[in-house]
């Protein structure tokens, strides 16, 4: 028996995590959504609207065995045909500030949970001559923001790896699109900010509606980088 493509988007307890799984089960399709808060993320199907219900795993990204265990138990029942990258911490501290442990949690879960995560899923990708890998980055790795240096060094680091990998696998029929939000509403932010400034930031709901419709597009092309700020502009 075939099995269904499904959506795995990980970081999808909270904010654009969140807002994808919703949008992406709207849409009929199979949503597979992980995290490390398995509370959270089981609370997903309370605010689902569908009669179809996501499917959700406690994954720690940052883990490559618990990533490759994960992928296992997902590939059992459905064929992964589209993985977001979407699990990310930040500190928002002068990098002298910042401990070896909050250094290691930032770049453990932004870049190596994504080369982790894309790593376990791409040889079936190649297998089956299909897919699709969307990285939720920044535009941090684009524009310089104080007190974001390592969160900034673990998006560039993601931006470049996919740039690499995108050619490495052109023959492949795999789109690797990266899409840099400006200000998004989400918990990723302190509440002091959300306060000031939530007015003038992109909601999670509407950025999740451009990136599944990037998704949508025809898959004969391939939508490679995309910045998307508050119409404002950044903070």
């Amino acid at each position: 028996m075939e099995k269904q493509n499904a959506i795995w988007i990980t970081g999808a307890s909270s904010g654009i995590g969140k807002a994808l799984a919703l949008k992406f089960l709207k849409s009929d399709m199979e949503v597979i959504g992980s995290s490390r808060k398995i509370d959270s993320l089981n609370l997903l199907n309370s605010d689902n609207s569908s009669d179809k219900r996501i499917e959700t795993y406690q994954c720690d990204v940052s883990n490559f065995s618990v990533v490759e265990e994960t992928v296992k138990n997902i590939q059992e029942k459905y064929n992964i045909s589209c993985l977001i990258n979407n699990a990310g911490v930040t500190s928002f501290k002068p990098f002298l500030e910042n401990s070896l442990s909050e250094i290691e949690n930032i770049i453990n879960i932004n870049l190596l949970g994504a080369l982790y995560t894309t790593k376990s899923i791409l040889p079936t990708m190649i297998k089956n001559n299909s897919g699709t890998i969307i990285n939720i980055l920044s535009v941090a790795a684009k524009k310089i923001f104080t007190s974001s240096s390592v969160y900034t060094a673990s998006k560039a680091g993601l931006e470049n790896f996919a740039k690499v990998l995108r050619e490495e696998i052109r023959g492949y029929n795999i789109r690797i699109i990266n899409v840099y939000p400006g200000a998004t509403i989400s918990g990723i932010w302190h509440d002091t900010v959300l306060e000031k400034y939530s007015d003038k930031m992109m909601t999670s709901e509407s950025l999740a509606e451009f990136i599944f419709d990037i998704y949508n597009t025809d898959p004969k092309l391939s939508p490679e980088e995309i910045i998307v700020r508050p119409i404002s502009g950044d903070l």
